[in-house]
């Protein structure tokens, strides 16, 4: 497999792939949505797999010694280190931001324990989206695409409700997940533990789903 993701890297990712992973500094723009930096790593999706379209990588691949189940694989892989790479390069601006501005993100919820555990079962689910429609076909990632941006921002909009209603109905698991404080973010640690089991079992579960379409795909 790891000559599977070298391949991946070499042949799959283009050098814009690189510069999304820029788009992580976002936890530190105030006043700015914390999701939607993360929706630029599946826009980041679309480069990827239009890429590797290009580069003739599914046809490449189709005449190496290995099954279509390891194509997805490795694929799959592939996407599931970038977003945790990407995930992780997010963490220290986050802090950063809390450095310089105490008082916290006016627009949405704050980059706490809780909104990565958010973010981690947002991206699990995505993905399962977006790969599972791409290899039913394996042809134009556009559509997979489209309809993957619509269930992020559906989401989105889910995942903040909560944020902009907590003062005006006062509910205190709302006021948690947006508090920043020490004894809050100790609570939260159960939303970010869901949040990593969710985004492995979902990697699982998009792999065998992906790779199960993708083998009734006449190539």
């Amino acid at each position: 497999m790891k000559n599977f993701l070298n391949k991946e890297i070499k042949l799959c990712l283009a050098p814009i792939n690189y510069i999304y992973l820029s788009f992580a500094l976002m936890t530190f723009i105030p006043g700015y949505p914390r999701y939607v930096g993360f929706f630029f790593s599946f826009v980041s999706l679309l480069h990827l797999f239009s890429n590797a379209m290009l580069n003739k990588d599914l046809e490449y691949s189709m005449i190496l010694p290995i099954t279509k189940k390891d194509i997805v694989k490795s694929r799959c892989l592939l996407i599931a280190v970038y977003q945790v790479i990407f995930t992780l390069l997010s963490v220290p601006f986050a802090l950063l931001f809390y450095i310089v501005m105490p008082s916290g993100n006016v627009a949405g919820i704050d980059a706490n324990v809780a909104f990565y555990g958010i973010v981690l079962i947002l991206m699990a689910i995505c993905d399962f989206v977006f790969l599972t429609s791409f290899y039913k076909k394996a042809t134009k990632p556009g559509i997979p695409f489209l309809i993957t941006s619509i269930v992020f921002w559906v989401l989105y909009i889910i995942c903040e409700f909560p944020i902009w209603t907590k003062d005006v109905f006062n509910i205190p698991f709302f006021l948690m997940l947006d508090s920043t404080d020490a004894a809050s973010q100790i609570r939260q640690l159960p939303i970010l533990a869901a949040g990593i089991l969710i985004f492995i079992f979902g990697w699982i579960l998009t792999y065998k789903v992906s790779a199960k379409r993708f083998e009734k795909v006449d190539l």
